[in-house]
């Protein structure tokens, strides 16, 4: 019998397979959405019945794969991978109903494609040893590049290559980790690093490795060179996916190699919590002078996600469940406010700021939800950004109050730019030449910003959702609350 770790991957893999037998592109749309329903239906179910008493993988399935090396394929649900799985199935389902609308050409390929995509990254998330963890984190570069380079603008050929040579460059960093992992404790198993005796100069290199890999998956300053290419020449649902998914298996990745590294971030935390905190306030300057709307927001994504990696590095329990946290909230948010890009795009073919404005009456709807994200990254109370934020801010006060007053300097940038966006497009009278040309939220749009703003009020309300399964994670997170 399967087990239902196993279908979370094999049921998009079987979508894609069946979409390219077929070949027909009204059906492979079908296809595409009932399996990314069924992915995120066993998602929910697999989160909510997780036992939150039990620290260790629940729900595993493993398969003999080198019987030599005693390596098997195995995946598993704990509390660290489970709210990283249902983010990854909740975005691709609203990526496949972006798709719908925006992809018109070989419409069969793309959607096998990204039902590929979707299956390497939860085979990242859901793998319960190195090797497996290491095969898809390579594996989902075939689908990303080939995404970007084929449904991608028009300079999609230089951003796909620009992002395989960074992200498949580094990740030589984590092969010689992973390698030395099972040659001083003889396995691959996650538990195999935690429990690894190095000297201190081994195991601060072994360390390095790990972080270099996943900096630049996240990415972190000044390894972001791929991610305004990649973002921008990207389709927008992939553009979404990259923003809201792939940036979260760099971090994942930290918090699940950081706590083997406790007596290594006494000494290197502060200054990777200092290049988080760079990385955050930089890109924020990078996002208030930027007048295109689709690079800002990759900006913005890219300030957001160094103060939730700073979290992973201080060192006690409130920036490493702030962590988790803010990495499900970006996710969510950054996803809604890519898509609203794409509204303003979609009839105008611009993504210039300066050419919208006065659209508060012509598009009532979409201009509440546009205020509801912006309220809810601003970290307004009651919002769902609100919680993380203020763990985070805590977790690197605790850890450096320097630090702390920078990160809240950063949060005020990135509500001065998104402020700014909001008054330039959507209150700024006259209006430019293309707001004639937008129109206002309906049909399945109007239904996924519904789900959208339920999300923002449950999840600001009732952060327990995600961080109560945490609990248990707070020795291993090496500090105390």
């Amino acid at each position: 019998m399967i087990e239902i770790s196993t279908l979370l991957v094999l049921v998009p893999i079987f979508g894609a397979i069946l979409i390219w037998s077929l070949k027909k592109d009204k059906l492979s749309i079908f296809i595409a959405i009932a399996s990314v329903v069924l992915v995120l239906v066993i998602a929910f179910v697999d989160y909510i019945n997780l036992d939150p008493l039990v620290k260790g993988f629940q729900f595993q399935a493993s398969y003999k794969w080198i019987p030599s090396w005693n390596v098997n394929i195995s995946f598993g649900l704990d509390h660290l991978n489970s709210p990283f799985v249902l983010l990854t199935a909740f975005i691709t389902l609203i990526s496949i109903l972006l798709s719908v609308k925006t992809v018109k050409k070989n419409v069969s390929s793309y959607m096998a494609m990204f039902l590929l995509f979707e299956a390497t990254v939860l085979g990242f998330f859901l793998s319960t040893n190195f090797l497996v963890f290491f095969f898809f984190y390579e594996a989902m570069l075939i689908p990303a590049v080939l995404l970007i380079h084929r449904w991608g603008g028009k300079n999609s050929y230089s951003a796909s290559m620009k992002f395989l040579i960074y992200t498949f460059g580094f990740s030589i960093f984590l092969f010689i980790s992973i390698i030395a992992v099972y040659v001083y404790a003889g396995g691959f198993d996650f538990d195999k690093l935690y429990s690894l005796k190095l000297s201190y100069q081994a195991k601060y290199l072994l360390f390095l490795g790990f972080f270099l890999a996943f900096a630049v998956k996240i990415p972190v300053v000044p390894l972001h060179g791929w991610l305004r290419d990649a973002y921008y020449e990207s389709p927008m649902p992939v553009t979404i996916f990259l923003s809201a998914v792939l940036g979260k298996m760099g971090i994942y990745g930290l918090l699940r190699v950081t706590p083997a590294f406790s007596d290594i971030l006494i000494s290197a935390g502060p200054w990777i919590l200092f290049l988080c905190i760079l990385s955050f306030v930089y890109a924020s300057f990078l996002a208030l002078s930027e007048r295109d709307i689709k690079a800002m927001f990759a900006y913005m994504s890219l300030s957001h996600v160094g103060i939730i990696t700073a979290g992973a590095f201080t060192g006690n329990i409130y920036g490493f469940q702030g962590s988790i946290l803010q990495s499900i909230n970006h996710g969510i948010l950054a996803a809604a406010l890519f898509y609203i890009a794409d509204l303003l795009n979609r009839h105008t073919a611009s993504f210039d700021g300066e050419k919208f404005g006065a659209l508060s009456k012509r598009t009532p709807a979409m201009v509440f939800f546009t205020f509801a994200c912006i309220l809810a990254m601003g970290g307004f109370p009651g919002l769902n950004y609100f919680n993380g934020e203020l763990m985070l801010l805590s977790g690197i006060f605790a850890n450096n109050t320097i630090m702390g007053f920078f990160a809240i300097f950063g949060v005020a940038l990135g509500v001065v730019y998104l402020a700014w966006f909001f008054y330039r497009v959507f209150l700024r009278k006259p209006g430019g030449s293309m707001s004639e040309e937008v129109k206002d939220l309906k049909g399945i749009d109007f239904l996924i910003f519904i789900v959208f703003f339920f999300i923002f009020i449950y999840l600001g309300l009732n952060p327990k959702f995600i961080i109560e399964a945490l609990e248990p994670l707070v020795s291993v997170a090496g500090g105390k609350g």
